[in-house]
């Protein structure tokens, strides 16, 4: 029988960040999980970890607090400018074989048709206090998306650079998909410095993902390949 969690997040499901807050003095966000920003269940606590990334060079970890549907996170605002605050799910070794799938690396199962390892990230910009210019750059995991605005605009493209590795990479696609419709609104490819620009077509709140397989970060006995899933938010939302 066939684990449907397993073959959800497989299959595309993924985690993000959203609904800011501001509470008590504290910044207070969702980390959600589903598919296209429409919720399906909790990711595994045991494998989250988040961080805050302020201007000044700083970061700190973040507790994870799980609420009924999803989990919060929070961090004090005690420093003005721009946030990134990141979502990581550890790595998890997933592998089909005949009788569906199984969590735990292909050696431990008969008739293994397809291994793979899968990480996902999620990151959102958070302003708090007086903001200068942004200036987006790296600064958390293998696979990331940098936008060179905190924000979208309405009949505006923003603009996208991903990385892997420190690089950019070139020739790979990204989604966009908005919350109010919880559907796919665009997708694009990158150019060769890893650039992307998409059309905002309306207001709400939308996300940017990107899915990297890399086959050379395979393991004999384990997997076949590495899947790396990131999927930011501009946000530029001010407390």
């Amino acid at each position: 029988m066939r684990d449907n969690k397993i073959f959800l997040m497989i299959q595309g499901h993924e985690i993000w960040l959203e609904e800011p807050a501001s509470e008590n003095g504290d910044v207070v966000l969702s980390l959600v999980y589903g598919h296209n920003m429409h919720q399906d269940g909790m990711a595994d606590s045991k494998r989250l970890s988040a961080f805050v990334y302020s201007e000044d060079g700083s970061n700190r970890e973040l507790e994870i607090i799980p609420g009924d549907d999803r989990h919060l996170l929070k961090f004090k605002a005690d420093r003005d400018g721009y946030h990134i605050v990141v979502a990581d799910m550890g790595s998890i070794v997933f592998s089909q074989t005949k009788d569906g799938y199984k969590t735990g690396p292909k050696s431990q199962f008969k008739d293994v048709i397809y291994a793979g390892a899968f990480h996902q990230m999620a990151k959102i910009i958070i302003a708090t206090g007086s903001t200068g210019r942004f200036e987006g750059k790296l600064e958390h995991g293998i696979l990331e998306i940098v936008p060179k605005e905190p924000h979208c605009t309405v009949g505006r493209e923003i603009e996208l650079q991903v990385f892997y590795e420190g690089k950019p990479l070139g020739g790979t696609e990204v989604k966009a998909v908005s919350k109010r419709t919880e559907e796919e609104m665009a997708l694009v490819k990158t150019d060769e410095m890893g650039m992307a620009r998409i059309k905002v077509t309306h207001d709400g709140d939308w996300m940017f993902l990107v899915r990297h397989r890399d086959a050379t970060k395979k393991v004999a006995e384990a997997f076949d390949e590495s899947v790396f899933v990131t999927s930011p938010r501009p946000e530029g939302r001010g407390f």
